[in-house]
């Protein structure tokens, strides 16, 4: 259970995380408090699977993979197949869905698109399924998963445009190993203390090469992940679109509003076989927000068409992703 304390300490965790070799002290200042009871609330948050991690997204493209929603028509195998995928780290999403015909959406990464392929025809094989369609992600315009626990619906953070081409940590001769200690960082005073030993620089050169991944778009949405469910935002609705001309611009108009966290646009296969390739997601405590924002999507940037596919269930909760 949250106090209004814990909620102010995760808006600034979310959307204000300090830039510096002392974030939680400078959340503590702002907010008034001492780290320590900031660092005993985080630990407590954490401990009861509400906070996930505290850290950085690491753009996968920047690790040269590529990536696809996959939807399977699973009918009542879903739990077979949730197991057999969840096996594979490269799995980062599993729900169950509330779409007709395809019940288990997962968002898989490999290194090429026919090495992705293969394993979705081996995993459709194996369970006997004969409908399948893989939403390669032809551009990802936004992604910042954040929850506003004051109006009870998910807004994007300051760093959510994704960059299309980033540079890989090779090109920008940063250590390999950095962008993955970056992901999470331990709640103590210094976080970057433990990062900066290991890979032999000082708490101010990592934080220099922070905010250049950033830039170039290496990383993204910096601060706390939470778990969506436990803090409360009970439905999660992925919203697909079908464009009624420029999908891109279908695409654009979305990422322009405050409520969309992950916006893609997508290319399917077989090609054809699915027309609503422009996709978003909403967070919230109830359905009836969510129906809100597709509402002033649908006013505002005029698909053709558009459905929301609501989670029935997470498949694969509690990833730190």
């Amino acid at each position: 259970m949250m106090d209004p304390v814990d909620v102010d300490v995760l808006m600034e965790m979310q959307y204000e995380f300090p830039l510096t070799p002392t974030p939680y002290t400078d959340v503590a200042e702002k907010l008034d408090l001492n780290v320590n009871e900031v660092l005993e609330r985080l630990k407590r948050l954490s401990e009861q699977g509400i906070v996930k991690r505290i850290g950085f997204y690491y753009n996968y493209r920047a690790q040269r993979k590529t990536a696809a929603l996959v939807a399977f028509a699973a009918g009542n195998r879903y739990r077979e197949l949730a197991r057999l995928v969840n096996r594979d780290h490269l799995v980062t999403h599993n729900f169950l869905r509330d779409h007709p015909v395809y019940n288990v959406w997962i968002v898989v990464k490999r290194n090429t698109r026919e090495e992705l392929l293969e394993y979705v025809r081996s995993i459709a094989s194996k369970l006997g399924i004969t409908q399948w369609i893989a939403l390669f992600s032809k551009q990802t315009l936004k992604l910042s998963v954040k929850y506003n626990l004051r109006e009870g619906i998910s807004m994007a953070g300051k760093y959510s445009k994704v960059n299309p081409n980033p540079p890989s940590v090779e090109d920008l001769g940063i250590p390999k190993t950095l962008p993955h200690s970056l992901r999470s960082l331990p709640l103590e005073e210094r976080p970057y203390r433990r990062v900066a030993a290991k890979h032999g620089m000082s708490e101010e050169e990592v934080i220099g090469l922070v905010k250049e991944m950033l830039y170039k778009g290496v990383l993204g949405d910096p601060g706390a992940a939470l778990e969506g469910r436990l803090a409360g935002f009970t439905e999660n609705g992925m919203v697909v679109l079908e464009p009624c001309n420029s999908e891109r611009r279908l695409c654009e108009c979305i990422s322009n509003l405050p409520y969309s966290t992950h916006v893609v646009l997508r290319e399917p296969y077989p090609p054809g076989s699915w027309s609503h390739i422009c996709y978003f997601m909403v967070h919230a405590t109830s359905r009836d927000r969510i129906e809100k924002v597709r509402n002033i999507v649908v006013s505002e940037c005029g698909p053709k068409s558009s459905m929301i596919l609501y989670s029935l269930e997470d498949l694969k909760p509690h990833v730190v992703r």
